[in-house]
């Protein structure tokens, strides 16, 4: 406000502050500049995490098989015992690692599993014997990829993402396939230009070492309210109060892990989880033997198994966001109902088109059903426990991927021909999807 004094006399006259603007009567406000959510922050550094975490996959491994077995003369079947010795002690590992993500900063967590992750991969490259490559491979696989692209970076995720939690979910369920395909060519790429593949674990273990463990240090925080934020960035006067009375309401309502496997329905998730993954781990791994035995190129395999990869680490992020405006069961049941048609599907397959769309299809149907889980399980039995309950959710997800490919080897020996394979595929896609749709929420009792 201003003031002046009246021509006629000795009395001020008040005038509004914008009297000399072209309409002195309305207001101008200046924006208030909006800040971006402290989440999505986080969620950058955890993408660029599982990103580099891309060497601890199998299908990298493989790539690699020749090349060491060249060098030094072990044997492919010791050094495939390396990938088999890893994936067992992440199964192992995972709900252990889920109790450390409930009660300590994932802050820490994700930084020593940084620095455990990069250790084994110089440890790798260092090799003097095949056992020390079984070790390396084994911590980095079976412990720190829990720490910095399993585990961890979801609880973080379903900490700070409420809302938004699907997608969330589905981009860090991206990230890790995203970053195999991608250095999968790089480590090729550096053993043409004349370098050995101890030199790919060098390079790499020095990229995460040198590019992960600042910003996980300084970047990751375990929950928005620690810092006076809510989870999604709400920011409004109703939004944010609506936030609270949510986040209160979650915490309020969440179960122990005691309590939640006691309940019908985690029984169920997991049951309907290995069966799933039965098919979902044993298809793909015995596409490219089934497409050869039909005329087909190698390539024609090779390709199909890519597009399955590929496809299957975007469809997270599809089933991820579709599960923020559809029921997560409902998407989950339709997955395993695609996987139960595509099982039927594989005895038609004949043309070299058809065997790469299909595979990419059945990454879509295959892979993209773990977000819509994880997401399940975390709006079922909410935030409290969810590193612990989540972990052994990943455990039986990974018993499924182990007995799909072992198991149908076994009928494809015995009887001679893939058919038998396909329907006992369908039949176990079909008793997932029945028993995921039998999986209702549960309540938790009063007195809890």
């Amino acid at each position: 406000m201003g003031s002046r004094r009246d021509a006629g006399g000795g009395n001020s006259v008040t005038l509004p502050a914008n009297a000399g603007a072209p309409f002195p009567n309305l207001a101008f406000a200046t924006p208030k500049k909006r800040r971006i959510f402290y989440g999505w922050h986080i969620l950058g550094v955890i993408l660029l995490t599982g990103l580099f975490a891309g060497p601890t996959s199998q299908v990298f491994i493989g790539l690699l098989v020749e090349p060491i077995n060249a060098d030094t003369g072990w044997s492919r079947t010791s050094i495939a015992g390396a990938v088999t010795f890893g994936g067992i002690l992440a199964g192992v590992s995972a709900p252990f690692v889920g109790l450390l993500a409930d009660r300590y900063n994932p802050r820490i967590l994700m930084t020593l599993g940084v620095l455990l992750m990069g250790g084994s991969f110089f440890l790798i490259a260092g090799a003097g014997s095949v056992w020390v490559l079984v070790l390396g491979y084994a911590v980095a696989r079976g412990i720190a990829q829990n720490m910095i692209a399993g585990v961890v970076p979801r609880v973080v995720v379903v900490n700070w993402f409420r809302r938004m939690r699907g997608r969330a979910i589905g981009l860090v369920g991206t990230a890790h396939p995203v970053g195999t395909f991608a250095m999968g060519p790089a480590s090729l790429f550096i053993i043409e230009q004349g370098l050995t593949w101890r030199w790919v674990w060098v390079i790499f273990g020095a990229a995460v070492l040198a590019l992960l463990t600042l910003p996980n240090a300084l970047v990751i925080r375990r929950t928005p309210e620690e810092m006076g934020l809510l989870p999604d960035g709400a920011d409004s006067p109703g939004s944010a109060d609506a936030a609270r009375e949510a986040s209160a309401r979650e915490t309020e309502q969440s179960w122990t892990l005691r309590e939640a496997v006691r309940t019908p329905a985690f029984t169920l998730i997991i049951l309907s989880i290995i069966l799933t993954n039965y098919g979902g781990g044993g298809l793909p791994f015995h596409m490219p033997q089934y497409y050869a035995q039909q005329g087909l190129a190698a390539s024609i395999g090779v390709a199909a198994v890519s597009m399955f990869a590929i496809s299957g680490a975007f469809a997270n992020t599809l089933w991820g966001f579709l599960a923020e405006h559809i029921s997560e069961r409902l998407l989950g049941v339709f997955t395993m109902l695609m996987g139960l048609a595509l099982a039927l599907g594989f005895q038609f397959i004949s043309h070299p088109a058809a065997a790469v769309g299909y595979g990419a299809l059945l990454g879509i149907a295959a892979r993209g059903e773990g977000s819509i889980l994880m997401l399940l399980i975390a709006n079922y039995y909410g935030r409290r426990s969810y590193g612990a309950i989540s972990g052994l959710v990943q455990t039986a997800l990974l018993v499924g991927l182990a007995l799909g490919p072992v198991i149908m080897a076994r009928i494809r020996e015995e009887t001679g021909s893939y058919t038998l394979v396909f329907y006992s595929s369908a039949a176990t896609f079909t008793l997932a999807a029945v028993l995921l749709a039998l999986a209702v929420k549960p309540k938790r009792p009063a007195a809890a």
